[in-house]
């Protein structure tokens, strides 16, 4: 039984782009001295881990120019590389022209090697069990000091740093955003749950949520969903999004500006004339990135539900970054 459940999950690993070298670390040549354009890693120090993280360098890119930033965050058991190259970001930087940083979590006993069945990279979101050994690693202080020793090595525009993630690193976004505000200009998710109690932005931050109405690991209505790991109970989504709009000075009800067969958008509007929540429902989709470029076996959409969307969610939500530095 355990042996039929663990050729499962890791069906569903390879089926996400998750399984990787090394028990989930991707080899990339260390970050130049001279900022070049590619793809290198980058090594910092944080409560004493070595964390690393993927640093793709656009072409063209020069230093005296430095472009926008973008944070972008993987899922519970993924890795950068998985979310650069399958979620489409690193081809959209090179067409667009900003730098994009992908970090690596840590695992869930972060003193352990990495391994998806057991032991799978996560962000300290605010979903984790208190008191377990991932739950007292500090996730946004480490981020924080990525971005400065990034800057040092990279510079880019900070005043148009943005970030994103799928999953547990949407998650892991609104609490960047709740708790890092100071250094965004804005941020968007897919699939990312509000975990944080109370959130406290020190500034409002544009906010763009992508979510397929189908999604079974974060249910549009609550409830129980079973992940690779276990299960877990969630609030219905409308309450995670009222939790947010609040935190960031919006009505806690929305309107809709957009429907089709496809999508629906609506907006959380501001009580401030400040920046708001934009909410996309993709119809019929479930928890996959959409647009990412990989096959989902069949069997596999038990877990995550169907993956119907046609939405290219990274120029998505890299067009409303734009959008909201305009």
């Amino acid at each position: 039984m355990f042996r039929r459940r663990s050729i499962w999950i890791l069906l569903f690993a390879f089926s996400l782009g998750w399984i990787a070298s090394d028990q989930g670390h991707f080899y990339a040549a260390e970050l130049p001295d001279t900022p070049q354009p590619g793809q290198y890693e980058l090594t910092t120090k944080s409560e004493g881990y070595a964390r690393t993280a993927l640093v793709h360098i656009p072409r063209g890119y020069q230093a005296d120019n430095p472009p926008p930033l973008v944070i972008a965050l993987h899922g519970a058991g993924g890795g950068g590389e998985s979310i650069l190259d399958h979620d489409g970001w690193a081809k959209l930087a090179d067409e667009k022209g900003f730098v994009v940083v992908a970090p690596n979590g840590l695992p869930a006993r972060p003193r352990l090697p990495s391994n998806f069945l057991v032991n799978p990279p996560l962000w300290n979101s605010g979903q984790l069990r208190e008191g377990s050994p991932r739950s007292k690693i500090d996730d946004v202080a480490y981020l924080r000091t990525l971005l400065d020793e990034l800057k040092a090595k990279v510079p880019y525009d900070a005043s148009k740093v943005f970030a994103t993630g799928h999953s547990n690193g949407g998650g892991m976004t609104f609490r960047l955003g709740a708790e890092m505000a100071d250094r965004l200009a804005a941020i968007g998710t897919v699939a990312g749950m509000v975990a944080i109690d109370n959130p406290k932005p020190a500034k409002p931050l544009p906010t763009l949520f992508i979510f397929g109405t189908e999604d079974p690991l974060l249910p549009i209505n609550g409830g129980e969903s079973k992940l690779p790991w276990g299960s877990r109970t969630t609030p219905p989504v409308k309450d995670l999004l009222a939790k947010w709009a609040a935190a960031i000075d919006c009505q806690t009800e929305p309107s809709v500006v957009q429907e089709d067969d496809a999508t629906q958008q609506v907006r959380y509007r501001s009580t401030k004339a400040g920046p708001e929540l934009t909410v996309l429902y993709l119809k019929g989709h479930g928890h996959a990135w959409p647009g990412a470029n990989r096959e989902v076996p069949e069997r596999v959409k038990q877990m995550i539900g169907p993956n119907t969307s046609q939405l290219d969610a990274a120029a998505e939500l890299w067009k409303f970054f734009e959008q909201s530095t305009k």
